[in-house]
């Protein structure tokens, strides 16, 4: 694809995204029946990048960008007596499915983006209500909620809209508190790059909550870099470029060179329909396109430009976004296209950048005429990522604990094996993890009611909700069959005899040399380990493909054991409990 392919799919995503207008001009999602005000601050800015770079359109494009700000302004409410003024509706109509920081930063920030971008065109008191829009928020609600906010993705696009409107009018109260909350999503990071979706230590309720999420990974460290840049700060600076290269690390260890990402890594797995998405590609777009930028590395720029098409292929023909391509065991995401639509904005954003990146670096590196031998190992995240000539593969260990919706689904284990020549997935996963290839499995004991209820009780309740939102939908039949699916998902594959290497929650890993080698029990799906369980699994590249070779040491009380193999394993040894094959 070339940098016109890429504006042209972000012109009919826009596109798809002005056709829900009503006659007051609102964008009105079919799937939630309602104006997501934070979405719509994204069609603004997603306008008028195009205005700047496509002038046919130029003069329907800014109406648009200013129809869209002045929904934004009448949007702009007090709460009640108290001084804080946020956009609604916020978290004030559930069917918004989002909350006043999020919707805030998107709002702040592309009114200020939108005052700056016109201030050449537009008579000053035509901007002002924009300029205070954004002003009155940030210093009414967003210096106070980008410092308490229990999930780090929404403190930072709090900090967009903060450090948006700093620009816009240089307040010292703003400035140090968008500051404070730079230096706290620094404290929250983990070493290797990765953050946890919601830390245990500002409230998540359930620890699968802490896992890190490939979803919203990118998400910190664009808006970081955004957030920074509007400060008059320099992300290279030596007390922001650890954190922000860390992460920049940590999120290209998850793509693969097609620009596909590992998305079983993922703290809020109930959010997909398929083991990977797109939706997020926008944000990787930013942050890896921006670090390319900034740090001069240019397997940024490549995995950039691979999210980027990766995107655009998956509009449909209307140029709605989907988070993932229709296949077998995969079903319809929780979020909208109206808010993967509004996320397009970030891949706007990056367009310049992405056209910087030369045309010979934007290819996926294959291998050809090069040795490619490498093993990066993110302890924190406990996730090991295996290339060579042939393959890239992920190997997950320890992980937090795990529900139905919380926490990622499949670990102590192989999670994914791609061949680089033509991007082919070696190692098919379905979302629930359980009996399925390159994983023992079997069962021991009696299927136990109180494992599973304790494990799922609270998420068929909260499946009600989900069925609220299907019913409001229209989708009937779906709305009747979300709370069964969860009981049957949550409580009852929870509480079931069932085994697997795959549910294991904290094998020893150890990486060295280039061999990953985890040593761990079977576990019942909850991570419960069986006594008397034992395995040895060992993964390394060797030039040529993954080379797997699995021990079963003690087998307890397990039962019917078995490892299935993959369809494309070869040189395949089996000696009793013991297995070698390859995948490439």
């Amino acid at each position: 694809m070339t940098a016109d392919s890429i504006q042209g799919a972000l012109a009919r995503s826009l596109d798809w995204l002005l056709s829900l207008r009503d006659e007051q001009g609102r964008i009105l999602c079919p799937e939630h029946r309602v104006e997501h005000t934070g979405k719509s601050a994204g069609a603004i800015v997603t306008a008028l990048v195009l205005a700047r770079r496509d002038p046919d359109r130029r003069r329907e494009l800014v109406e648009v960008a200013l129809q869209q700000g002045r929904r934004l302004v009448d949007n702009l409410v007090r709460e009640g007596t108290s001084p804080c003024f946020t956009f609604r509706p916020g978290r004030h109509d559930p069917f918004n499915c989002s909350n006043s920081v999020i919707d805030g930063g998107a709002c702040a920030d592309a009114l200020a983006f939108l005052a700056r971008e016109l201030s050449e065109e537009l008579f000053p008191a035509e901007l002002e209500p924009f300029r205070e829009a954004s002003l009155r928020h940030a210093r009414t609600y967003l210096r106070y909620a980008v410092l308490d906010k229990g999930i780090p993705a929404q403190r930072a696009w709090g900090l967009t809209g903060l450090a948006a409107a700093w620009r816009t009018e240089q307040d010292e109260l703003l400035e140090e508190a968008a500051l404070r909350a730079v230096e706290i999503l620094a404290e929250v990071q983990n070493d290797d790059g990765s953050y946890p979706y919601h830390p245990r230590e500002w409230g998540a309720a359930h620890p699968g909550s802490g896992d890190a999420s490939a979803f919203y990974q990118s998400r910190v460290t664009a808006f970081l870099l955004h957030a920074l840049e509007d400060l008059g700060r320099d992300p290279r600076a030596p007390e922001f470029r650890p954190q922000l290269e860390r992460g920049l690390e940590f999120l290209a260890g998850l793509h693969a060179p097609s620009g596909i990402k590992t998305g079983l890594v993922e703290a809020k797995p109930w959010y997909w329909g398929a083991t990977y998405e797109v939706a997020s590609h926008p944000f990787d777009v930013y942050a890896l396109a921006t670090g390319r930028r900034l740090f001069g590395h240019e397997r940024y720029g490549r995995l950039a430009w691979a999210a980027a098409e990766r995107w655009a292929e998956h509009l449909d023909e209307h140029g709605a976004p989907r988070s993932h391509l229709d296949g077998p065991g995969r079903g319809r995401s929780y979020q909208c296209p109206v808010f993967w639509a509004g996320h397009a904005q970030w891949l706007a954003r990056a367009l310049d950048a992405l056209e910087a990146v030369p045309v010979d670096e934007r290819g996926p590196v294959t291998g050809e005429g090069q040795v490619v031998m490498e093993t990066d190992f993110f302890p924190d995240a406990s996730v090991v990522r295996l290339e060579d000539d042939a393959v890239v593969a992920w190997v997950r260990g320890a992980r937090p604990g795990v529900n139905v919706n919380h926490g990622s689904p499949h670990g102590a284990g192989l999670l994914r094996v791609v061949r680089k020549a033509d991007g082919a997935e070696l190692l098919p996963r379905c979302r629930l993890g359980g009996h399925q290839a390159a994983e023992w499995s079997g069962k021991a004991g009696l299927p136990s009611p109180a494992r599973g209820l304790r494990s799922g009780a609270k998420e068929v309740r909260f499946s009600t909700w989900q069925a609220r939102v299907h019913w409001r939908a229209g989708r009937r039949g779906a709305a009747l069959k979300t709370p069964l699916t969860t009981f049957s998902r949550g409580v009852l594959a929870f509480g079931h005899s069932r085994v697997s290497s795959a549910f294991a929650l904290a094998p020893e890993v150890e990486v060295q040399f280039g061999v990953v080698t985890l040593r761990g029990p079977l576990a019942w799906r909850d991570g419960t380990a069986v006594p008397g369980t034992e395995l040895e699994r060992r993964f390394r590249v060797d030039g040529e493909g993954l080379v797997v070779s699995e021990r079963l040491l003690e087998r307890g009380s397990a039962r019917n054991l078995e490892y299935p193999l993959p369809e494309t394993a070869t040189e395949v040894e089996r000696d009793g409990d013991e297995v070698r094959y390859r995948l490439a």
